[in-house]
């Protein structure tokens, strides 16, 4: 009896001693997951924007990884209320994990913007490897009461009304810019190659959505555009205009934007830019890099555009390719897309003369393709649910045009 007695107390024992050290294991995987990143909660003071950006710049040089959690466990709070840009260095990965992060109202910039690039800088560094993840419910939203919108070519006001004016808090005081700009857009990443975003919902952004100026070998996917040319400010609609979804501008080259959905003010995609002669850095312009084209190194090409559903701009085009001037624009790949029936236009190609390479198969629209004047292009299995002729191109030894249907509604 004595022996089964000591058996057992020797087996407990061991049956304590094997949980300590599962505990102690899980205790240190669980460190060694923490330590894979960082978060703005590990930060007790300072302003949320103040914390996260400490998080970033901390991770930098070791983990080259933040999450933003759902919630601020030191604020208290299940927004993150931003003043400032989000700033992303290279070689770092920004994860959004369940939060909502909006604009505050001291807020006169983006959500997020590549480190490289800002306000005076008017020489940019490439950067690479920057990847912008949403995990579960992600939503970046502007400002309850919006500073400026619109782009370089719009005038701020409390009240606008005309097609050249819109609303911000900061019209008519003295010393702010009383034009927008490249500060209303809500995400931009310039001269970064090797780049992903994708897992968000954009809601009532101030100027474009997403914006990639001369970026290379990326990702965008599974974006939501949320937006209606207008904002209620204390109960009163205000209009803001320019609210592009995507803006793919000089220097882009082979990436792939796949799974977006939602409604745009403007174009919900512009691929292309117009030569202003304004360079980096400077205020009124809509981009941060400059709209001055270089050369060669600066034309767009291999963009595809794969898997849209339910998509469509409140005023201009679902997809406006427009290379203007001397930019040129090459191999654009568009496949498998439903624009929705409340679209106001549906492709449309300007200048097309510049184009060299245009793709495009498995497309449902309740708008024409308008791509007149086109060469080295192919338009495969396209149904056209409206009134009017479906396409406006004409066939060519370099024009393909293979079951384009049209159904009279």
């Amino acid at each position: 009896m004595m022996k089964i007695i000591i058996f057992r107390r020797v087996l407990l024992l061991s049956y304590f001693i094997c949980l300590c050290n599962v505990l102690q294991l899980t205790a240190a995987l669980n460190q060694a997951v923490d330590e894979m990143y960082i978060s703005p909660n590990n930060y007790k003071t300072g302003t949320q924007s103040e914390r996260i950006q400490r998080a970033i710049n901390a991770a930098k040089n070791s983990t080259g990884k933040v999450v933003i959690p759902k919630y601020d466990a030191i604020a208290k709070k299940s927004i993150w209320l931003i003043d400032q840009a989000i700033l992303l260095p290279g070689d770092f990965e920004l994860e959004l994990n369940n939060c909502t992060i909006k604009l505050s109202d001291k807020c006169r910039d983006n959500f997020i913007r590549s480190a490289n690039a800002g306000l005076g800088i008017n020489t940019i560094s490439p950067l690479k490897n920057i990847k912008i993840i949403g995990k579960g419910n992600v939503l970046l939203e502007g400002a309850d009461h919006p500073r400026a919108t619109g782009d370089h070519n719009k005038t701020l006001s409390l009240n606008p009304s005309r097609f050249d004016q819109s609303y911000g808090t900061d019209a008519g005081k003295p010393g702010m810019n009383q034009k927008g700009g490249w500060r209303n857009h809500a995400i931009i990443l310039a001269y970064t190659d090797v780049f992903e975003v994708s897992g968000i919902t954009l809601k009532d952004y101030h100027g474009h959505g997403l914006v990639l100026e001369r970026c290379t070998n990326g990702k965008i996917s599974d974006i939501t555009f949320n937006v209606r040319q207008a904002v209620n400010v204390d109960g009163t609609d205000q209009q803001i205009l320019n609210q592009d979804g995507m803006g793919i501008r000089f220097g882009c080259k082979n990436i792939l934007i796949a799974n977006c959905r939602g409604r745009s003010g403007d174009d919900f995609i512009n691929i292309g830019l117009t030569d202003t002669g304004v360079g980096a850095g400077e205020e009124n312009v809509n981009v941060v890099s400059g709209s001055i084209y270089r050369g060669e190194i600066d034309n767009i090409s291999t963009i595809y555009l794969q898997n849209w559903q339910d998509f469509y701009s409140i005023s201009h085009r679902s997809i406006r390719i427009m290379p203007v001037g001397k930019l040129r624009i090459s191999d654009v790949f568009i496949d498998n897309m439903v624009i929705s029936p409340l679209a106001k236009q549906g492709l449309v190609v300007e200048y097309a003369e510049h184009v060299k390479g245009l793709f495009v198969r498995n497309v449902i629209s309740h708008q024409p393709i308008k791509a007149s004047g086109i060469s080295q292009a192919s338009f495969r299995d396209i149904l056209y649910k409206g009134q009017g002729e479906a396409i406006d191109v004409q066939r060519s030894d370099t024009v393909v045009l293979d079951h384009v249907m049209a159904i009279k509604n």
